[in-house]
């Protein structure tokens, strides 16, 4: 089930309120990564305790959106006017200045393999965001209750030093089928391109992507195999049954027998099939 959280750029140093119908101008104006119902440690780096803020979950709809009114209105029955969830926003300058100092310890904690994708992490988030950079964690099952879950999430940051911090992250990006850029860092766009940029996922390849390989090295070897017999196969092939033939007829000649010579035949095209197959060999 998709529970989607979203690392946001943002113009305004909050959350937009439907309100104020600030939706509306919102996307599509920098970048935006996505991760489902997880929050990935290097949007960790970015961020601090002091950053929680909280927001309306009625204001996520535009007051004077028609396409979102029935939506607006389920989502005043289901919460009510006031209800509110936690969210983090902080400035793209501060957030650039703790990547930069959490670097060398998040790349201790989780090995020096990982640096190129934190560091072109970095220069995307630089490139990439606006003025300020929002974790919308609205998606969430359990939105309304998930400050604690923040705050501990956050403080993992800054004990690296404790050797099980990260234990569980490091086991999962050692099995063969973890995408590290997802785990890490997610997977979004911005205007002026993808992340994970094309030089990073060269360093680190999505791993679902590899089974179509597989299948055109199987496709591969079908054609091989299927490939145009050459000249030589029906001259064996033409020569094996007048051998065959010429076997049958004098073995006739010599004994007048119907039955003995139907057996020579037989034998001899056996015989002589096996050894055209042996000489054409395996196909390539």
């Amino acid at each position: 089930m998709s529970h989607p959280v979203y690392l946001s750029s943002s113009k305004l140093p909050r959350m937009p309120e439907g309100s104020r119908n600030e939706w509306r101008g919102f996307f599509g104006r920098g970048g935006e990564l996505e991760a489902n119902a997880f929050f990935p440690l290097f949007w960790r780096a970015l961020f601090s305790e002091g950053d929680i803020r909280h927001a309306r979950f009625v204001e996520a709809y535009d007051i004077d959106d028609e396409d979102s009114a029935i939506e607006r209105e389920e989502c005043l029955q289901d919460y009510g006017p006031e209800a509110a969830y936690p969210y983090l926003v902080t400035d793209k300058a501060t957030a650039l200045s703790r990547l930069a100092a959490r670097r060398e310890a998040i790349v201790a904690a989780i090995g020096e393999r990982y640096r190129p994708l934190y560091e072109g992490f970095e220069a995307w988030t630089a490139q990439g965001f606006a003025d300020h950079i929002l974790l919308r964690t609205e998606g969430l099952p359990d939105a309304a209750d998930a400050e604690p879950w923040l705050r501990s999430e956050l403080a993992l940051v800054d004990k690296l030093n404790d050797t099980g911090a990260l234990a569980g992250l490091v086991s999962d990006l050692s099995r063969h089928d973890t995408d590290p850029v997802w785990q890490l860092a997610g997977i979004g766009a911005s205007p002026d391109g993808p992340w994970p940029t094309p030089a990073v996922r060269a360093i680190f390849p999505d791993p679902r992507q590899r089974a179509p390989r597989k299948q055109g090295n199987a496709r591969q070897a079908e054609e091989r195999k299927s490939k145009p017999r050459s000249w030589i196969d029906p001259v064996l092939e033409w020569l094996a049954v007048a051998l065959s033939s010429g076997a049958a007829l004098g073995t006739y000649a010599f004994t007048r027998s119907i039955w003995l010579t139907l057996l020579v035949f037989l034998c001899a095209a056996i015989a002589l099939g096996l050894g055209v197959a042996r000489l054409r060999g395996p196909r390539s």
